[in-house]
C-alpha cells in the first residue's frame, strides 16, 4: 500500500514540475478546493466517463464495459487561450476483458466448470496529463501520455448453463499482472457555453507496457475508448 501511495505522488509531481511553480501550486490546491481556488488560468472538475476496453493479443473474446470515476485540472499556458495542460485523474479506471477463451487463463490448475469463459477484471488508479490545443473556445484536440497503478485483479470463470443459471468462480490474480502500466492518450473535446460550462470528451489510450508478469505465457496491452463528462466546480472566472 506504501509502495502505491509512493507511486500516485511521484507521477502527480512528475508531472507538475514541467509547469511553473505558481500554476502548480494552483492546480493542486484547485483540485482539492475548487471556487476557491479557481482562477481564469486555472479550473478544476469532477470526471465521469463510460469506458470500453480490450487487452491486445486476446483472440474470440469481447470488450469490457465499465464507469471511470475521477476528477480534472484545466491549466491555461500563454496569453492566447489556445493551449492548455489538461491532466485528468481517475481513482476508479476499469479495464480488462470478458468472454476469454480458457486457454488465456492466468492460473495454474484453476477449478472451474469445464464449459467457462474468463472475464477480466482490471481496477487501475490513472493520471493523464495532456497538452490540448483550442479551434475554438468549445472545440479542441489533446496529445499525450498516460500513466496507471494497478489496484485490483481479478478473473471470474463464468459458466452459462442450459437452463439459463449461470456458475461463477473467483480467483484474485494480482501475482500475475505488473503493478504499472504506461501508454499513450489522444482526446477530442466539445465544452458548453462557450468553453466555460460542462466538459464532453471522446478518448482513446493505447498501452505501451504489457501488463502481464514474467510468470504468464503470452503478452498483452490495455486499450481502451471512453466517452467522459466533466462538470465544472464553481463558476470559472472570465479574464479581465
Amino acid at each position: 500500500m506504501q509502495t502505491q501511495k509512493l507511486f500516485q505522488h511521484l507521477l502527480l509531481l512528475s508531472f507538475l514540475i514541467v509547469l511553473p511553480q505558481q500554476t502548480s501550486a494552483q492546480a493542486v490546491l484547485a483540485l482539492f478546493f475548487g471556487d476557491k481556488i479557481q482562477s481564469d488560468k486555472v479550473s478544476v472538475g469532477l470526471y465521469f466517463a463510460g469506458q470500453s476496453s480490450y487487452i491486445t493479443n486476446t483472440d474470440d473474446s469481447k470488450n469490457s464495459l465499465g464507469l471511470a470515476i475521477g476528477a480534472y485540472t484545466d491549466i491555461k499556458l500563454g496569453e492566447s487561450n489556445k493551449w492548455m495542460i489538461t491532466n485528468f485523474m481517475s481513482f476508479k479506471c476499469p479495464k480488462g476483458m470478458k468472454d476469454i477463451p480458457l486457454n488465456y487463463q492466468v492460473i495454474e490448475n484453476a477449478d472451474y466448470p469445464a464449459d467457462s469463459r474468463i472475464e477480466r477484471k482490471l481496477t487501475y488508479f490513472e493520471i493523464v496529463p495532456l497538452l490540448r490545443y483550442k479551434f475554438t473556445p468549445s472545440l479542441s484536440i489533446a496529445a499525450g501520455p498516460q500513466f496507471g497503478v494497478r489496484i485490483k485483479a481479478k478473473d471470474l470463470y463464468i459458466d452459462e448453463r442450459e437452463d439459463g443459471s449461470t456458475s461463477t468462480v473467483e480467483y484474485k490474480t494480482k501475482d500475475y499482472f505488473t503493478r504499472f502500466d504506461a501508454g499513450l492518450a489522444a482526446d477530442l473535446q466539445y465544452v458548453l457555453e462557450k468553453g466555460e460550462g460542462i466538459h464532453f470528451n471522446f478518448r482513446f489510450c493505447s498501452g505501451l507496457t504489457n501488463i502481464y508478469k514474467s510468470n504468464v505465457p503470452f503478452t498483452g496491452h490495455n486499450q481502451y475508448f471512453h466517452f467522459g463528462v466533466g462538470v465544472p466546480i464553481g463558476g470559472s472566472k472570465k479574464p479581465k
